[in-house]
């Protein structure tokens, strides 16, 4: 099975029937989840999904305006609701909670009935769609997805195909060391972290103007403010009131529409370009790959460098470069948590103990050879004696 995402183009009466369904979807997954828990209040037996969807199917008080939209997404609504709830009684997952309609929406569609044409694809109740990428989506697909996300719609369809995409490898290692300047080092090739590009910077820094005037948006909208007078929030702003709720505010809603699809690219264009970088390092086809494991959440405790840190996408990319593997056939290896990668010399063994997180280079003073810090990690990466293997290949 593999998954296809791409952009649509939908009409305007089929963003409307999307966002019908999504909120149809949404209420008949809240009805199930309260349905159950007041049963259980009642210390009554638990409906199954399947039962719901027959009560509701004959009971004369449903909404009229439920059988609007597709059954099938109907259907694996409350077929989610009902895994959920099964998941919290067995105490494998937490209380299920209800869906908001800030939330990104989405509905689940399965069948026989796809089509696939080169510029659109054709779903129940929605009829022809247009793709806005011509040609990615294949043909034989089993179930589709429809999202809405900062008001973009996409579609996520799952396909049959099974390629076997392993390549013949070249017999050598590679160890990979991550960074914030260089966002992968290896022995034989380094990839500078994109965040200082100019196409971030200005990005970013169209994003801070607009913040500012959402929040500029967000003090107007305030009334009956209460300040702190002591303490450590001395001057901050202790509680408010609203002049109107914000659902009311359209201004405000486009303002944060704006702000949201400007994160969202800035996410996109750095998944991209890691991605890319990823996918340049496995072209040599090497046996295996040795990735540290980074404490990540000790690293963000940093307040100098959460920011950095969290840019880079240290496990989005470990987490992609794990599938590629699996997909290639190449080994995935982790080295420990503390084993000291930049403070080893490459060349002789020799460990230095005082090497600081500030010492970009160092030489070692047994044989006197001068290493680059992220370099010198990435070869003793690759040589590293104990691991542990990531991928089942």
């Amino acid at each position: 099975m593999k998954a296809f995402k791409t952009e649509i183009c939908p009409t305007s009466s089929q963003i409307a029937l999307i966002h019908q369904t999504c909120g149809n979807v949404r209420y008949i997954y809240n009805q199930f989840i309260q349905y159950n828990f007041e049963r259980l209040e009642k210390k009554e037996t638990v409906v199954s999904g399947y039962d719901y969807s027959k009560m509701i199917n004959h009971d004369p008080n449903t909404p009229s305006w439920l059988k609007t939209v597709s059954s099938k997404a109907l259907k694996q609504a409350i077929m989610n609701a009902h895994h959920a709830f099964q998941a919290y009684l067995k105490r494998e997952k937490g209380k299920p909670r209800f869906k908001k309609k800030t939330g990104d929406n989405s509905f689940y569609l399965i069948g026989t009935s796809f089509k696939v044409e080169r510029h659109r694809i054709f779903l129940p109740t929605l009829k022809w769609v247009r793709l806005k990428e011509y040609g990615y989506i294949p043909k034989d697909i089993s179930s589709v997805t429809v999202s809405v996300k900062n008001g973009r719609y996409y579609i996520s369809c799952l396909s049959k195909t099974e390629t076997d995409e392993r390549v013949a490898t070249s017999g050598e290692g590679i160890g990979i060391d991550f960074g914030l300047k260089e966002q992968f080092i290896t022995k034989e090739q380094t990839i500078p972290s994109v965040n200082k590009s100019k196409k971030i910077r200005r990005l970013e820094k169209k994003l801070r103007q607009k913040q500012r005037s959402l929040s500029r948006r967000y003090e107007s909208n305030m009334t009956n403010k209460v300040y702190y007078k002591s303490g450590a929030k001395k001057g901050q702003l202790k509680s408010f009131e609203w002049k109107r709720p914000l659902h009311e505010c359209k201004n405000l809603q486009k303002q944060q529409q704006v702000v949201n699809r400007l994160h969202e690219r800035l996410t996109r264009i750095r998944t991209d370009y890691n991605r890319k970088g990823i996918q340049s390092i496995l072209k040599r086809k090497p046996s295996f790959i040795v990735i540290e494991d980074l404490n990540v959440k000790g690293l963000m405790k940093n307040k100098h460098l959460s920011k950095a840190i969290a840019q880079a996408q240290w496990y989005q990319s470990r987490v992609f470069l794990q599938q590629q593997c699996e997909k290639l056939g190449i080994e995935l290896r982790l080295a420990p948590r503390f084993y000291p990668s930049s403070k080893l010399c490459s060349h002789c063994g020799y460990k230095n103990v005082n090497l600081k997180l500030k010492d970009r280079s160092w030489e070692c003073p047994d044989c006197h050879v001068v290493h680059d810090r992220d370099e010198n990690a990435a070869i003793n990466l690759e040589r590293c004696p104990d691991y542990t293997v990531l991928t089942a290949v």
